[in-house]
């Protein structure tokens, strides 16, 4: 008798994988409308902040945007507490998912190192403020800069927002 090889193992654990998650299983953590509305204020908030620097700014002048910077990156830093803090559901699938991870020698699913897309994501829009601040208070930013700051907290704004709107489904 031929035994089957690992593709067709894997494509089997795949339609069954299909299957499951078809029988409406939850794998993501529950929606938290407090995280989406702070999101969404955060992204307001930053968006703000980076248009009235959009010209660029002088160091000697910080200290009109220390508050600004502070409160931003404190609301993102506990938005990025709540939206990490959801547990991640346990069902069939997930201990589906860790048997075959188990039997194939990797590292399993669990809820102390599964991060959600949006925590993480709203972590790097803080770690980018905080280095748009840092510098600014140096040595000013200049409008490239800004321009370069924006666009890597717009793409983590997007990524954080698009994660939690899903949830809401």
């Amino acid at each position: 008798m031929m035994r089957p090889t690992f593709q067709l193992w894997q494509k089997i654990f795949l339609v069954q994988l299909l299957f499951l998650v078809g029988c409406a299983t939850q794998l993501a953590p529950a929606y938290d409308k407090n995280v989406a509305d702070g999101l969404n204020a955060s992204s307001v908030d930053a968006m703000t902040l980076f248009a009235t620097m959009s010209s660029g700014t002088k160091a000697q002048d910080f200290s009109t945007r220390a508050d600004r910077y502070a409160s931003l990156i404190g609301k993102l830093d506990a938005l990025a507490l709540a939206a990490g803090a959801r547990p991640l559901p346990k069902n069939k699938v997930t201990d589906s998912i860790n048997r075959f991870l188990e039997k194939r020698g990797a590292s399993v699913l669990s809820d102390d190192d599964a991060t959600p897309p949006s925590a993480h994501a709203i972590r790097q829009i803080s770690a980018t403020l905080s280095k748009m601040r840092d510098t600014d208070q140096k040595q000013g930013v200049t409008a490239y800069e800004v321009i370069a700051f924006k666009g890597q907290a717009s793409i983590y704004f997007d990524q954080a927002i698009t994660y939690e709107n899903f949830l809401q489904r």
